[in-house]
């Protein structure tokens, strides 16, 4: 049995665009776009269905056709389910229809646009805390350069805060999730100093206070300006030093210190894990799940940007898989994939090129030879 589409000339009438909108069950503005260029619409119709439409369209003087297709197709869009998908997802193959492109024209699925637009924003982020940098530069001038050395000589254990902020209430198993998640970060980290051949034992002690609200600290500057970037960098310098104030925190005994703000997940269930920290420096940022007690992407996190405080670079490319060879922890493995952890300045677990899992314990995390060679933990 075969099907009908409509093949129609590009056509900017608003009239046409809001038939097309109520026949496909689409916005207006997705309408529009179909109508934008010639193409052959993506919706298989009976015969009579696809002559009404043809007459609808021509009375607002948009040229077009019913042409034969062969059959009904039976997949749909995942985020437009009354079209026919015509192409796979860039980056997870999903089959999805026209209207689903990047800004570069890309065939890309919702989900995979908004894992895409929380990278951009994180990079971002890592932007605006250029400006704090300066900030910093300003209280601690040379002598932050001098601690930048002497913590590398791993002649001693580094001394690290970690300072759990909320939006939200902190229940009480939480609370204990991240006693107990430092330790567990503390014994990682002095199992891979250990395998690179580090014998400061723990290399880092943390130092756990909180919880405290997070109310009117803002993570993300309000604007792209530079204005707007400086007041963000100089208000967030100015918050944290409140927090380490009510924390009793003497920030020039301290290494380094890590921000954790636990947000409640997002719609769905969804979980953001993400963080920033100044490079070379000694604040980093984290931001968690508030109601997560595994914590295995956050303490991952901890790691990652008190890494970056400590000179380490990302080791992930725009689509936040692995680069080849700093971002593997056997970059000589044969054969290469799948890799048997995930390289912390990663944070995934490579199971082939540009593919990847969330690692399920730090038992899946490691600190790869570029990484280590960073922490001058091997010359």
């Amino acid at each position: 049995m075969s099907g009908v589409r409509v093949r129609v000339a590009a056509s900017d009438s608003r009239g046409a665009a809001m038939v097309l909108a109520r026949a496909f069950q689409v916005p207006l503005e997705a309408a529009r776009q179909l109508l934008s260029e010639d193409r052959v619409l993506p919706r298989d119709l009976e015969a009579v269905e696809a002559q009404r439409l043809v007459e609808s369209l021509r009375k607002h003087g948009v040229s077009c056709e019913p042409v034969a297709v062969a059959g009904h197709g039976s997949a749909v869009c995942s985020s437009h389910p009354t079209l026919a998908p015509e192409a796979p997802c860039a980056d997870c193959r999903e089959l999805v229809c026209v209207l689903c492109r990047s800004p570069e024209g890309e065939a890309l699925c919702a989900r995979c646009a908004s894992l895409r637009a929380r990278r951009t924003r994180a990079k971002w982020l890592r932007v605006s805390v250029l400006l704090v940098v300066l900030v910093l530069v300003v209280f601690w001038g040379t002598s932050r350069n001098r601690l930048r050395e002497t913590r590398l000589e791993w002649d001693r254990p580094l001394s690290v805060a970690v300072v759990l902020l909320s939006r939200g209430e902190v229940k009480p198993e939480v609370h204990q999730a991240w006693r107990d998640g430092v330790v567990r970060l503390e014994t990682w980290l002095g199992s891979e100093a250990r395998r690179h051949g580090v014998n400061v034992d723990p290399p880092v002690r943390f130092v756990l206070t909180g919880p405290q609200s997070a109310a009117g600290l803002e993570l993300s500057a309000p604007g792209n300006s530079l204005v707007a970037r400086a007041r963000h960098a100089w208000a967030l310098s100015r918050g944290l030093a409140a927090v380490d104030e009510a924390a009793g925190l003497d920030s020039l005994g301290l290494d380094a210190r890590i921000y954790v703000v636990l947000e409640p997940a997002g719609e769905g269930g969804e979980r953001l894990v993400e963080g920033m920290a100044e490079a070379g420096g000694s604040v980093g940022l984290v931001r968690g799940v508030l109601e997560d007690t595994e914590l295995t992407l956050e303490l991952t996190a901890v790691a990652h940007e008190l890494f970056h405080c400590l000179g380490a670079a990302d080791a992930y490319d725009e689509q936040g898989h692995a680069r080849v060879p700093e971002g593997l922890v056997e970059p000589a493995r044969q054969p290469l994939y799948p890799q048997p952890a995930a390289e912390v300045m990663v944070g995934e677990v490579p199971l082939g090129e540009g593919q990847g899992r969330l690692p399920e314990s730090l038992d899946e995390v490691r600190v790869g030879p570029a990484t280590a060679a960073a922490l001058r933990w091997v010359r």
